[in-house]
């Protein structure tokens, strides 16, 4: 009897398992997040149309552009955590296989940005990320050529106070400073 109990336990373990693997991360608005990214155990929205990693108790989102990395390190509710005191580094990988690595700088308040070499397509990038508040973290993102290839390159980013005040990457509106938004 004990045996058929414990079969009996393994069973419904391997039902409900397929189950678990289709849960959805989501969030005080009540939205579902956007999509899984692999080796991540939930999905994520992206703010600013980036990859987004987990980096307990924060998530990291990396908006890829030709010319440089932009970090943003995300708090509650998917918010920009201010980057006033942060500081760090990316080991970044081409699709060639050379490394370099490469330092974060402060952009405007909210973000922090890698200059790439010229011509350069990323692979990997392996952030390590001081924040304010002291802790470490270290975070990898991979396939970065494949993704960045999908995508449309020069998203459009426009402000919703202000329809003539676009960009072709995330920021803030000139007249106002409120955040662009992705142009649907």
């Amino acid at each position: 009897m004990k045996l058929f109990g414990i079969s009996l336990a393994a069973a419904a373990l391997f039902a409900l398992a397929p189950m678990a693997s289709y849960a959805q991360h989501s969030h005080a608005n009540g939205k579902a997040d956007a999509h899984t990214a692999p080796g991540e155990t939930h999905a994520h929205v992206s703010p600013h149309g980036g990859v987004v990693r987990s980096a307990s108790p924060y998530h990291l989102e990396l908006v890829a552009q030709p010319t440089e990395l932009a970090f943003y390190l995300l708090g509650a509710k998917m918010s920009a955590v201010p980057n006033k005191g942060m500081s760090g580094s990316v080991l970044v990988q081409l699709s060639t296989n050379a490394t370099v690595t490469v330092a974060l700088t402060p952009a405007g308040d909210d973000h922090l940005v890698a200059k790439l070499p010229a011509g350069a397509k990323v692979r990997t990038a392996i952030v390590t990320l001081n924040t304010a508040d002291g802790k470490a973290l270290t975070v990898r993102f991979d396939k970065l050529d494949e993704t960045h290839a999908s995508k449309a390159v020069g998203a459009a980013y426009i402000c919703p106070m202000h329809s003539d005040v676009t960009a072709s990457a995330p920021g803030k509106c000139s007249k106002c400073g409120m955040a662009l938004v992705k142009k649907s």
